[in-house]
C-alpha cells in the first residue's frame, strides 16, 4: 500500500488490523471499547484452550493473534509491532519481517497450547517477541528501536514474572523470542540486512 510516494510499512498494517479487530470483537460484544474481553468469549472469534485444540481448527493458532483481553494489553502489542516491525523491515525487506513474525507468533501459540493446555490462548505478544529477537540480534544499538525493543522484551517477562501468576516466562514468549533471535542472527551471519 502506498500513500503519495511513501509505501505504508506492512507492521503499521498489521498493528492497524489489530486494533480494528478490537473495535469489531467489541462492538460484536455489545461492550464498551476499552472493557476487558473474556478468554471464553474470544473462543468465537478466533481464540483457543489448549486442551480443546485440534488439527482442524489450526487457523485459530493465526486468528488468536488479532485477540486480546485487555485494552491496554491489546494496545502495546499493536505499538511494539508497528514501531520494532517497522524497523525489522527496514531492515530485513518487508515480507521478511512480517512473515516472521507471523510464522514465529503461530509457532508460539502452538507450543503454548501444548505447554500450557488449561490456558486460553490469545494475544499477539508472542509476535512482537518474535520481531523484538529479530532486531535485538542485528546489533544496531544505536537506534531508537532497538532500545525500544529491549524495554518491550523486559516489560513482557516483567509482567509474566510478576503479574500472571505463574512466577514463570510463559513458554510461548520464550519462543518468540527465541525464533527471531535465532532468524536475526541467522539473517546477520548471511548478510541479509540493509
Amino acid at each position: 500500500m502506498q500513500f503519495g510516494r511513501r509505501r505504508v510499512p506492512i507492521s503499521w498494517i498489521w498493528a492497524a488490523s489489530i486494533l480494528l479487530v478490537w473495535i469489531c470483537v467489541s462492538v460484536r460484544l455489545q461492550q464498551p471499547l476499552w472493557a476487558q474481553q473474556t478468554s471464553q468469549g474470544l473462543v468465537a472469534f478466533g481464540a483457543l484452550k489448549g486442551s480443546d485444540f485440534s488439527a482442524s481448527e489450526a487457523w485459530r493458532l493465526v486468528a488468536s493473534q488479532w485477540l486480546h483481553v485487555k485494552f491496554p494489553h491489546m494496545l502495546f502489542n499493536a505499538l511494539v509491532i508497528a514501531g520494532v516491525g517497522q524497523f525489522a523491515e527496514v531492515r530485513f525487506g518487508r515480507w521478511t519481517a512480517v512473515s516472521l513474525g507471523v510464522a514465529g507468533g503461530t509457532l508460539a501459540q502452538l507450543v503454548t497450547v501444548y505447554a500450557l493446555p488449561d490456558a486460553y490462548i490469545s494475544g499477539a505478544s508472542q509476535a512482537y517477541l518474535v520481531l523484538c529477537g529479530l532486531v535485538l540480534l542485528t546489533g544496531a544499538v544505536r537506534s531508537v528501536w532497538w532500545w525500544i525493543a529491549i524495554v518491550a522484551v523486559v516489560a513482557g517477562a516483567g509482567l509474566d514474572l510478576l503479574v500472571s501468576g505463574h512466577g514463570t516466562i510463559k513458554p510461548g514468549h520464550l519462543v518468540g523470542f527465541a525464533v527471531g533471535s535465532i532468524a536475526g542472527l541467522a539473517l546477520k551471519l548471511t548478510g541479509r540486512t540493509s
